[in-house]
């Protein structure tokens, strides 16, 4: 009977809740390890102003309709609108992209990345912008200490902690879930059968949003459309990182932090001032191992913000479109080339 419930509660939010993915242009592209990523295209909206096209990831768990949720909370869409093409990358073993074998972060950071930066330069570009939500900021940030030479010209890492040393209740969490770490795939993607409900109320949804900064509509689209399945070789990876406060490959052997003192690439690193995941000085702690010059922005209150931010509402927060994606725009646009 509970079953019988959850698919027809399922169903209702299917039905209700669903967000439409229309880009210009749909990619889906095989990666060198034998996956595939899929890419969203959005052409300038009028006239293109920026040379450089800039790709757009999404974090842990998550999919392609974070960073591209619908007419006002897309931060692709806004690109577009300022004169930027704009790539919705999703990663493998999830939506357009397809299911995958299991993987571990470093699959994603390596072929993944270099997957979606070769398919936009092949339309004729010399370099890209990236923008990463979460694990699609530290997605960048390990792609290019493998790869410093990377064609990416600047970078904004919106909520992406570069260390869990600050974050102590994610280790009790851990500890809490540590026999679900042994499993192919964790399907966190059940979340959508209670999303006519709303964010349930505990730990996680502290953790993943600050659900008062989101409009109540917003919160239930996007517990219907976001959630995507985890890799276990994904979750165990970052298990060990919050364990150990480490950033390092799934074996251990090379050490991310160290080679990004040879990164010269300009990065945007913000954070929401009430980000339990990403707190603010998880996330500026990318600062002291970047070579390049660094910018470190809080949003919240006590920085001029009309309010404090949390982790998904970065994105999806009721003036995310008004204070946050005018910020990404900024600063991309001061590194771009004009046309």
């Amino acid at each position: 009977m509970a079953d019988l419930f959850s698919r027809a509660v399922s169903r209702g939010a299917e039905g209700l809740l669903m967000l439409p993915f229309k880009p210009d242009e749909l990619y889906r592209v095989p990666t060198d390890d034998g996956a595939a990523i899929a890419l969203g295209r959005y052409h300038a909206r009028g006239e293109r102003r920026y040379a450089e096209p800039v790709i757009l990831c999404h974090g842990l768990g998550a999919n392609r309709f974070h960073m591209d949720f619908d007419e006002r909370y897309s931060l692709a869409r806004h690109l577009a609108r300022a004169g930027f093409e704009a790539w919705v990358l999703e990663l493998r073993g999830r939506g357009l992209a397809g299911a995958s074998s299991e993987f571990t972060f470093d699959d994603l950071a390596e072929h993944d990345v270099r997957a979606a930066i070769r398919t936009v330069l092949a339309t004729g570009a010399s370099q890209v912008l990236w923008v990463g939500h979460s694990k699609g900021g530290l997605t960048l940030y390990a792609h290019l200490a493998r790869n410093p030479q990377a064609p990416v010209r600047a970078a904004v890492a919106l909520g992406s902690p570069f260390t869990f040393a600050v974050q102590p209740g994610l280790r009790v969490f851990i500890r809490r879930i540590e026999p679900l770490l042994q499993l192919k795939s964790i399907p966190t993607r059940r979340i959508t059968n209670i999303a006519l409900f709303g964010a349930p109320p505990g730990p996680m949804t502290r953790y993943m949003m600050l659900a008062d900064n989101m409009e109540p509509d917003v919160v239930r689209k996007a517990l219907a459309n976001v959630p995507a399945d985890l890799s276990g070789g994904v979750v165990r990876q970052f298990a060990r990182w919050i364990n150990t406060h480490a950033f390092t490959s799934y074996d251990g052997s090379f050490d991310y932090q160290v080679p990004l003192s040879t990164v010269r690439q300009p990065f945007l690193l913000l954070a929401g001032s009430r980000d339990l995941l990403a707190p603010p000085l998880a996330v500026a702690r990318a600062k002291e191992h970047l070579g390049g010059p660094v910018k470190v922005v809080v949003a919240g209150r006590a920085h001029g913000f009309a309010e404090d931010y949390g982790h998904a509402d970065l994105v999806l927060g009721r003036r995310a479109p008004d204070e946050i994606f005018p910020l990404v725009e900024t600063f991309l646009s001061a590194h771009a080339t004009r046309v």
